[in-house]
């Protein structure tokens, strides 16, 4: 038996993998947060609206954060220690098994063990097979 992509809905854990992996490539593209610089401190603010679809309703998850590491010395500019980055980005609706490829997950396949029973697991494309439509 030839092994055959199961298109299963997304788990609420491979939406939320998903989401971070992405925020996490669109942060190492910034210039400012690379391996090479250094901050004495830091202050971030994220906001995140997500709407999960299932059989005609919208789970609707909205969630603001506000982080501040590190400290400032008495009398000084935070801004002169810290330069400001923004980024906004949307992730449209996609089919599951593509987002598993998009963000480095497994895609449920079924296949057969060795003694003919068939099994379902999951198998790691290569993220550029989102790109050939796995």
């Amino acid at each position: 038996m030839p092994e055959k992509v199961l298109p299963l809905d997304l788990s609420g854990e491979e939406i939320r993998v998903a989401i971070l992996d992405t925020l996490g490539r669109r942060l190492a593209k910034d210039g400012y947060l690379n391996p090479n610089m250094a901050y004495q401190m830091f202050s971030a603010k994220i906001t995140v609206h997500i709407e999960c679809h299932d059989l005609g309703r919208v789970a609707e998850v909205n969630v603001t954060e506000q982080v501040t590491q590190g400290e400032i010395p008495e009398g000084e500019n935070p801004d002169e220690y810290l330069d400001k980055a923004d980024a906004e980005f949307t992730m449209e609706q996609k089919a599951p098994n593509d987002v598993r490829v998009e963000t480095g997950q497994v895609v449920p396949v079924l296949t057969k063990q060795a003694d003919g029973k068939p099994v379902v697991r999951g198998i790691r494309y290569g993220r550029n097979a989102a790109k050939k439509g796995v």
